[in-house]
């Protein structure tokens, strides 16, 4: 009797221990299957992360080339700038065209500056022809002879009076400005490029809708 419980006892704690040990191995697979899962969905993510750097590596020589463009783009806008500030500086020169002082003419007139009037009040020439208009003002008070756009090369020189040619307003953006503040005289010399119809003033506020206005008439050759 002994015997049969002592057996009982043994195959009952066998049983137990067979029980433990299963679910031990349950409870172990069940903690390393999500910890592998979770290590898969990095190591995808890690994969994922090294294709997108590729990627931007590979896209990389493109937006330095981008760059390098627009570098050379602005440079090239900024060198376009200076040469248009140049060459406006060149067109208002006084030497640029001192060639023509010397230069054979082919037309030469006398204008006067008065009493809100130039006389003569029109003037004509021909498309390439060197023109000497000598003017002079016959007044103590400020006058001046503006064509504002022309294609022409111009050299202006001034002769007797003070020597005080200074406009006293501020310089005037025209191709032919010349002003006296007395009495004295000058000369502008002209070659017009393009025929047309040019209008000549006085550009002292108030002065040219007064009447002090005039037409230089360029024909063809």
């Amino acid at each position: 009797m002994k015997t049969t419980t002592i057996l009982k006892l043994m195959t009952a704690g066998l049983l137990i221990l067979a029980a433990t040990v299963f679910l031990a191995a349950c409870s172990s697979s069940a903690d390393e299957g999500p910890g592998n899962t979770g290590d898969a969905a990095a190591h995808v993510d890690d994969a994922a992360d090294a294709t997108d750097a590729a990627d931007d590596h590979a896209d990389d020589p493109d937006d330095v080339a981008d760059d390098h463009d627009a570098d050379a783009d602005h440079d090239a806008d900024a060198d376009e700038h200076t040469d248009g500030d140049e060459h406006a500086a060149d067109d208002h020169d006084p030497e640029m065209h001192a060639y023509l002082e010397a230069a054979p003419k082919d037309s030469l007139f006398l204008v006067d500056m008065a009493g809100l009037a130039f006389t003569p009040g029109v003037l004509e020439v021909k498309v390439g022809d060197v023109i000497e208009i000598a003017i002079q003002n016959s007044e103590p008070i400020l006058h001046d002879f503006t064509i504002d756009e022309v294609d022409a090369d111009v050299h202006i020189s001034y002769l007797g009076g003070t020597g005080q040619h200074e406009h006293m307003e501020p310089a005037k953006e025209a191709d032919v400005h010349f002003a006296l503040t007395e009495p004295a005289s000058g000369v502008v010399h002209l070659k017009i490029h393009e025929p047309g119809e040019y209008v000549f003033y006085c550009s002292v506020p108030g002065h040219q809708a007064a009447g002090m206005e005039g037409t230089l008439i360029v024909t063809e050759a």
